[in-house]
């Protein structure tokens, strides 16, 4: 049983103008050979300095290796943050739990990460590429991975320039192979962790986490929260270990007249998608209006005062589940089911997991003053026993 449960939150902001725009840029966590927990406190990489593996050499079959980022959009940047306790110091790092669960920043491991950029051209099945040819060392907070192409599964028009299935570019005439906007279907990072040596361990304490929030340039995240041990503490509290995304999938100054036309939940825009994955973890999520989680009543506004409101629902796909309305009492709980990898067909695990859209709909007709409005949207996901 655990003495203290943590919960994540986070914010979803939604931006209404008459400007007319979508989003397709996702990142989202694939397991592949890698994992998020039981990493080992008391060991340390052999080199641990970042330079040493400023090099062509991969470091996926590292046992540092975390998984794999699924990136779909267009050419971008992606911004490694340190979402989680921190010890103040330059890179990463494991901080020590208590026996009650809580932080013990003065205890702690450092690392930094490795990532390697690929891609997956289309066709079934896509070949892999490896674009980059070289890894990309991420030595502290702030830091960026290149991702120089896009990936997807948009075509383009006739008469502009397309992609074909090995990559090459061409004018698309109606009816050759060079249909695709992007020469991926898909992009992938593989992430590993370089312990470094840098590390003040206590016999009290067993149990570590880290937090790491990456971000593309178009708000697309994913949430890796880690776990770690080391074998000769003593005491403390195991904490989670999974993923979170938020994929918005309205761009900021999507037109009022679409949500005009949403008015129920089962034609209601689709806002954004959130996706949960982990190996052990179950977790419960929910959705409120407010920071500390006790409302559910919606609303946009804009710089002037205007106000009104507007209802949620949320459709779960994995598991699939009937659409449903939010309210401040519904949650939404992860199950265990199969995820099959994008980029290999044949990686399959079994996961707690919770995928779905987040839709938006006006049950009355409303006409609001022209402006800018804007409304927050808050999700928690909390760990479940």
């Amino acid at each position: 049983m655990r003495i203290y449960q943590k919960t994540w939150v986070f914010c979803l902001i939604i931006i209404i103008s008459s400007t007319f725009s979508l989003m397709g840029n996702a990142i989202t966590y694939d397991i592949a050979t890698g994992t998020l927990q039981d990493f080992a406190i008391n060991y340390n990489d052999n080199p641990d300095d970042p330079s040493a593996y400023m090099n062509s050499t991969p470091v996926w079959d590292h046992p540092g290796f975390l998984g794999r980022l699924i990136y779909t959009g267009e050419p971008t940047q992606l911004t490694v943050f340190n979402h989680g306790p921190t010890t103040g110091g330059p890179r990463f790092y494991f901080t020590g739990l208590d026996w009650s669960g809580q932080s013990n920043t003065n205890y702690y491991r450092e690392f930094f990460l490795v990532a390697r950029a690929k891609g997956l051209r289309h066709g079934s099945p896509g070949t892999q590429h490896d674009f980059s040819q070289f890894n990309t060392v991420v030595a502290g907070p702030g830091q960026m991975i290149d991702i120089p192409y896009g990936a997807g599964d948009e075509t383009v028009e006739v008469g502009e320039l397309g992609y074909n299935t090995q990559g090459q570019r061409d004018v698309f005439d109606g009816s050759n192979e060079y249909q695709y906007l992007y020469p991926y279907s898909h992009i992938w990072i593989d992430l590993t962790i370089i312990r470094t040596r840098t590390a003040k361990r206590t016999f009290f304490l067993r149990f570590y986490e880290s937090s790491l929030y990456i971000q593309s340039d178009e708000e697309a995240s994913v949430l890796l929260t880690l776990s770690g041990e080391d074998s000769s503490g003593w005491f403390g509290q195991m904490p989670e270990a999974f993923s979170f995304s938020i994929e918005k999938t309205v761009e900021d100054g999507f037109p009022f007249s679409w949500l005009q036309q949403a008015s129920t939940m089962y034609n209601a825009l689709e806002i954004a998608k959130v996706i949960y994955r982990a190996e052990d973890s179950a977790a419960s999520i929910r959705f409120a209006s407010d920071a500390s989680g006790t409302q559910a009543q919606f609303f946009f506004r804009n710089q002037y005062g205007d106000v009104f409101p507007f209802s949620l629902a949320f459709d779960a796909s994995k598991p699939n589940q009937t659409v449903v309305p939010i309210t401040s009492s519904q949650t939404f709980e992860t199950m265990v089911q199969s995820v099959t990898s994008p980029i290999d067909g044949n990686s399959i695990h079994q996961l707690h997991v919770l995928e779905g859209s987040v839709l938006a709909y006006l049950p009355s007709y409303l006409d609001p003053p022209m402006g800018l409005y804007s409304s927050t949207v808050y999700v928690f996901v909390e760990p479940v026993e």
